[in-house]
C-alpha cells in the first residue's frame, strides 16, 4: 500500500470517529465561492510537483516570490496613499510621513483632478468636490507645492490618476523635476493610468471610450518606456484593488486583472513595439482583501499565472518580464464607520496577508476611513502597523513560509485554474474593452455588488459593529475636515497662472493636441510642452472630449 493510499484510508477512519460532533455550519467557502474541506492532508496537493509548480523563491514560476531573498534582503516599501485639502497641506502631511519612515509616497487626487476638471469650469458643483477625497492637482503650480522641499530624486511617487489624466499630471511632475535639475531618466515611481479603473471602478463625469483611454494609457507606457523618456517609471499599475471596492471577488479580481493588462500588451504590439521594450515596466496593484488564506494564495497564483501568460503567448527575452511585481493596499470597502476602531485589527490582519504574499509595497489603511480622509493620528498608526510588522514579528525572516501547507497549496492551484477560466472567459468574447462596450464588465460588477449587500443585510457576512457585537449608545468619532477654503485658494492659483503664463503660446498648444488627437498620435511630447507653459488639466482634457466625445455608458439592468 502507498503512503496515499495510507492517508486515504486513515482519512476515512478518522472521518468516521468524528461522526455525531456537530459543526458551526453545513457549508464552508471562501469568499469568492470555493468549498473549503475541514482538514488538508498530502491527498490535496496529490499532482503538485514542487519544481514544476512551486519552485524556488525568484525563480519560474515564482509562486514563492519574486526575488531570492525577498524580505531578507530588503522590506517591502511602505507606501501610503494620501493627499487632502491644498497641496501645501498634502506637502505638510507627506513631510511628516517622510519624517515617520514612510519610504514611498502616492498622490490620491480629488475628484475633480481624477475627472481632469478645474474648479472654475462650469461643470455642476466642481467647486465644492475640491480638496475633499485628495489633493487637487490642476496645473503644475500645484505639483510644485505638493512636492516642495521634498528630495524626489531620493523619493518613489506614485500619482494616482487614470488615462484621461495621466500623461498631463505625470508630464507635470516631471516639469517640476526638470526645474529642479533633475533628468525624467533619474525619476522612480508610477502612475496608475489603468482603463478599468475609469470605466467599472470609478466613473467620472465625462469619461472618454473605453478605446480612448486605451489609446492615452499605451500613450504614457510608450513615452516612458519603449522610448526611453523615464526608463526607471512605472507607466501604468494595473489597479484590480479599485474593481475589487466594488464587490468582486479574488477570482474575479486577477482575472479582470490578467485580461486588461493583455489589452494594454496587444494595442503596444500593433504600434510595432517588441514586448521587450515594454513588459518589464508594467506592475499590479492588488487588494487584501477579508479572506486570510484565500487572499495569500490569490497572490501566489497571481505570480504563477502571469509566468504562464507570458511564457505561453508573448515569450519574452527579458528575465525581468516574468515577474509579477504589486502593490497592495488593504480593503477600504472592509472598514465600518461604527468602532472604527476596530478596523486597525482588520487591517492589521490584511497587511499581514499582503506580506505572507510577498508584495513589495504596501498601503495600510487609517483606522478612521469609513469616515472621513485620514486624520493625522490615523495615518501614523497606520504607518506604524507596518513597522511593528517589519521590525517585531519575525514575518520578514523567513521567505513565502505558508508555502507546504496542504490548504494553501491546494487553495493557490484552485485559485489559479478558476482565475484562468475567468480569464479565458473575458478573452473569448473579445478582451476587455469588447467587455466593457457591450456592458458585460458592469453586470459583473453589479451582481458582486448585489450579492455583497445581500449577504451583509441577512448576516451571511459578519460585519463587526454593523450586523454582530453592536454597540447601542456608540459615540460618533469625531471626523478630520478638509480644508473649508480649499476651493477659493486653487481658483485664486489658477487666475494667477493664467495671468502670468503665455496664452497666446497655451493657445497655440492646445491647437497643436487637437491636430495630435486627431492623426491619433502619441499626445505626451505636446501635453509635457502645455503643462510646462501652464496649460491647466481641464484645458488638456477638454480637447480630448472635444475630439473624441464623451463616452455613453452601456449600463445593463
Amino acid at each position: 500500500m502507498s503512503d496515499l493510499e495510507e492517508i486515504r484510508k486513515a482519512l476515512e477512519e478518522w472521518r468516521r470517529s468524528k461522526e455525531g460532533w456537530p459543526e458551526r455550519r453545513e457549508v464552508f467557502k471562501t469568499d469568492a465561492g470555493i468549498p473549503v474541506k475541514d482538514l488538508y492532508t498530502p491527498l490535496d496537493v496529490e499532482g503538485i510537483d514542487y519544481l514544476r509548480d512551486i519552485g524556488f523563491p525568484g525563480q519560474p514560476p515564482f509562486t514563492r516570490g519574486v526575488y531570492p531573498t525577498m524580505y531578507r534582503g530588503r522590506f517591502w516599501t511602505i507606501r501610503m496613499f494620501s493627499g487632502h485639502g491644498t497641496p501645501e497641506e498634502t506637502n505638510e502631511r507627506w513631510k511628516l510621513l517622510y519624517k515617520e519612515g514612510e519610504t514611498g509616497f502616492s498622490a490620491a487626487v480629488d475628484s475633480l483632478t481624477f475627472a481632469g476638471v478645474d474648479p472654475d469650469q462650469e461643470v455642476e458643483g466642481a467647486a465644492h468636490e475640491v480638496g475633499k477625497e485628495g489633493v487637487p492637482l490642476y496645473s503644475i503650480r500645484g505639483v510644485e507645492a505638493m512636492v516642495k522641499d521634498l528630495p524626489i530624486d531620493r523619493m518613489s511617487v506614485a500619482l494616482v490618476v487614470e488615462p484621461l489624466t495621466s500623461a498631463a499630471v505625470t508630464s507635470m511632475y516631471f516639469n517640476v523635476a526638470k526645474s529642479r535639475g533633475l533628468r525624467k531618466e533619474q525619476l522612480a515611481g508610477t502612475t496608475q493610468n489603468d482603463i478599468l479603473t475609469m470605466t467599472i471602478g470609478y466613473i467620472p463625469w465625462g469619461s472618454l471610450k473605453p478605446a480612448d483611454l486605451l489609446k492615452l494609457a499605451c500613450d504614457l507606457i510608450e513615452y516612458c518606456t519603449p522610448m526611453k523618456e523615464a526608463p526607471r517609471w512605472n507607466p501604468i499599475n494595473f489597479t484590480t484593488y479599485n474593481y475589487r471596492e466594488g464587490g468582486i471577488d479574488a477570482v474575479q479580481e486577477i482575472g479582470m486583472g490578467l485580461a486588461n493588462a493583455v489589452a494594454h500588451i496587444e494595442e503596444m504590439l500593433r504600434r510595432g513595439w517588441r514586448i521587450d521594450d515594454f513588459v518589464h515596466r508594467l506592475a499590479f496593484h492588488l487588494s487584501a482583501h477579508r479572506d486570510f488564506f484565500e487572499e495569500i494564495a490569490k497572490y501566489r497564483a497571481a505570480r504563477k499565472l502571469w509566468y504562464r501568460l507570458m511564457k505561453e503567448r508573448y515569450k519574452p527575452e527579458n528575465p525581468e518580464a516574468y515577474r509579477f511585481r504589486f502593490h497592495v493596499q488593504t480593503a477600504g470597502c472592509s472598514l465600518t464607520a461604527r468602532q472604527p476602531m476596530v478596523n486597525i485589527i482588520r487591517t492589521a490582519y490584511q497587511a499581514l496577508e499582503a506580506v505572507l504574499g510577498g508584495c513589495q509595497s504596501l498601503h495600510t489603511n487609517s483606522y478612521d476611513e469609513a469616515i472621513c480622509l485620514p486624520s493625522e493620528d490615523a495615518v501614523r498608526l497606520a504607518v506604524r502597523t507596518q513597522e511593528v510588522l517589519q521590525e517585531e514579528t519575525g514575518v520578514g525572516s523567513v521567505i513565502d513560509p505558508l508555502a507546504g501547507s496542504y490548504y494553501v497549496e491546494a487553495l493557490t492551484r484552485e485559485l489559479e485554474e478558476r482565475i484562468w477560466d475567468y480569464f479565458l472567459k473575458i478573452e473569448e468574447m473579445g478582451g476587455v474593452v469588447e467587455a466593457l462596450n457591450t456592458g458585460w464588465l458592469f453586470g459583473e460588477m453589479s451582481k458582486a455588488f448585489n450579492k455583497r449587500r445581500r449577504d451583509q443585510e441577512s448576516g451571511e457576512e459578519k460585519v463587526i459593529g454593523v450586523n454582530c457585537y453592536v454597540l447601542e449608545d456608540e459615540e460618533p468619532t469625531p471626523p478630520f475636515r478638509t480644508n473649508p477654503r480649499a476651493a477659493e485658494i486653487e481658483k485664486e492659483r489658477l487666475r494667477r497662472l493664467r495671468e502670468e503664463r503665455d496664452n497666446r503660446r497655451v493657445a497655440a498648444l492646445l491647437d497643436q493636441l487637437r491636430r495630435v488627437c486627431e492623426r491619433r498620435e502619441n499626445v505626451l511630447p505636446v501635453v509635457s510642452e502645455l503643462t510646462a507653459a501652464g496649460a491647466t488639466l481641464g484645458e488638456i482634457t477638454s480637447v480630448y472630449r472635444e475630439m473624441w466625445g464623451i463616452w455613453q455608458l452601456p449600463f445593463v439592468a
